[in-house]
């Protein structure tokens, strides 16, 4: 069997082609999907500064009132002057992302194991006082720095 003049060069072509559409696929896949650990860490971390919040005005109305800071969990389900809780149970269990534990104020929210890329670290918030109001610092050293919310790149 003959071949025509130029099916080797058209037959060339095309394997180039179909090649080079393979590793764009590839690329494009690659893209999709590289740092996806890294956005999920810094997911998780994002929406734990949010329910940071969350406890930080609990925890300042609790200071508001009574010139001390919380000593623990339980402090801040004691009701306020309107009779509410500063920060309810169903509040503290409310997601079932990180555990909550507060102790003379400071606030660690620690991921729980089925939250990688984040699994077993602590985001730590620490209030100072300072003429009576709280400031909010974010200890997140223990989370790898590509996964810290924006609030706690300065750790």
């Amino acid at each position: 069997m003959a071949t025509q003049p130029g099916s080797s060069k058209k037959s060339t072509t095309v394997l180039a082609a179909l090649i080079a559409s393979q590793i764009l696929v590839v690329i494009l896949i690659w893209v999709a999907f590289s740092g996806t650990d890294e956005r999920e860490g810094r997911i998780r971390s994002t929406l734990a500064i949010e329910k940071a919040a969350g406890i930080e005005s609990a925890i300042a109305n609790y200071y508001g009132e009574r010139k001390t800071l919380p000593a623990d969990n339980n402090a801040l389900r004691q009701a306020d002057s309107q009779g509410k809780p500063y920060f309810s149970t169903f509040e503290e269990r409310g997601d079932l992302s990180y555990s909550l534990n507060v102790a003379n104020g400071v606030i660690t929210l620690t991921f729980l194991p089925n939250q990688n890329p984040v699994s077993g670290k602590s985001l730590i918030f620490i209030p100072r006082v300072s003429d009576g109001k709280l400031a909010w610092s974010c200890d997140a050293s223990s989370i790898e720095a590509s996964h810290r919310p924006a609030q706690c790149m300065g750790q």
